[in-house]
């Protein structure tokens, strides 16, 4: 007998946390169902970006000018440049609640930051030098290429 109410009351939630589709969700899966699916040039690129954004060996040229766009240095750059405000974890995350009459609500709330905090995150971008120094933007001014750019007297900088 227990047994059949542990199974019976498993159906029920299944059942309750299925029918928290709303016709929101049912119409955005819709759409997006009828995006194209096949190989387009826009597809491409974002792979391309990605394999190179993902090398851990690639170099890149961070080059930083002033509010007047005036160039006074650059870095080199050993892999990815990284926003300040990237996260691993979801920076919002979403509360579903339910009746037993099956009307089910749902509340967004903040979710914590990587390092357990909450608040708004960094402006700004961050990336490695060869050596392994950090540097951290806080501002955007700043150009990134993974190709030197020819500018005349601009030094190198260092972490």
């Amino acid at each position: 007998m227990k047994k059949i109410i542990a199974i019976l009351s498993s159906l029920a939630v299944l059942f309750a946390l299925t029918a928290c589709e709303t016709a929101d969700d049912k119409k955005r899966n819709e759409l997006q169902a009828q995006k194209s699916q096949g190989e387009t040039l826009e597809k491409r690129n974002l792979e391309e970006k990605r394999k190179r954004e993902e090398d851990p060996n690639a170099v890149a040229y961070v080059y930083k000018y002033t509010a007047m766009g005036n160039f006074i240095g650059y870095w080199v750059a050993k892999g990815k440049i990284s926003s300040n405000g990237s996260q691993r974890t979801p920076q919002q995350e979403i509360h579903y609640t339910c009746s037993s009459g099956g009307n089910c609500t749902h509340v967004v709330v903040d979710g914590p930051q990587d390092d357990g905090s909450f608040g708004s995150d960094e402006p700004g971008v961050f990336f490695f030098l060869a050596d392994g120094t950090k540097v951290v933007l806080g501002d955007n001014n700043w150009l990134y290429s993974d190709k030197p750019i020819a500018l005349p007297n601009i030094p190198q900088l260092q972490g």
